[in-house]
């Protein structure tokens, strides 16, 4: 009879054991992401004189690093010193606060031709004269007259937290 009382009880410790290595656990490869990345673009053909467009809005969240790319037409694409288009800009920051022009002859870099010409810029919060905080980016079509064209658009990735 001792000798059967052991065997339960091994086989009970075994089946406890069993369960509590069967039940879910949270396992170090499962803890979810601090950080989340939007990708987004767009043709800006029909984008009015003076018009705004929210092009990514992250609030409440914020925004700890982007790349943006234009296009437009430009004679001055490439060579040492591409010319950043004048009649359109990136600004970064808080909307209803504050919003910096980002695409500066300063700050990016042209590539392509003079039909089509791919302009660069990097957004990293306080740095380069960017805001301490960034929740918006914004595209202005700062062409007094002229509404944008097909060859103007806007791509933009961008790592939230």
């Amino acid at each position: 009879m001792k000798t059967y009382k052991n065997y339960l009880l091994a086989g009970a410790g075994l089946v406890i054991l069993a369960l509590v290595m069967l039940a879910p656990t949270r396992n170090a490869a499962q803890i979810p992401p601090t950080a989340q990345l939007i990708s987004e673009g767009s043709i800006l053909a029909g984008l009015a004189p003076g018009a705004l467009f929210p092009f990514v809005d992250a609030t409440p969240h914020k925004i700890v690093k982007a790349h943006v790319a234009i296009t437009d037409a430009t004679s001055a694409c490439g060579g040492p010193s591409p010319a950043a288009p004048a009649n359109i800009q990136v600004l970064a920051g808080v909307a209803g606060g504050s919003l910096v022009n980002m695409m500066t002859a300063a700050t990016n870099t042209g590539i392509g031709s003079a039909s089509q010409c791919v302009f660069h810029v990097t957004i990293a919060p306080g740095v380069g004269g960017v805001p301490t905080e960034v929740t918006d980016i914004v595209v202005v079509n700062a062409n007094a007259s002229s509404a944008l064209t097909g060859v103007n658009t806007v791509t933009a990735s961008a790592t939230v937290q």
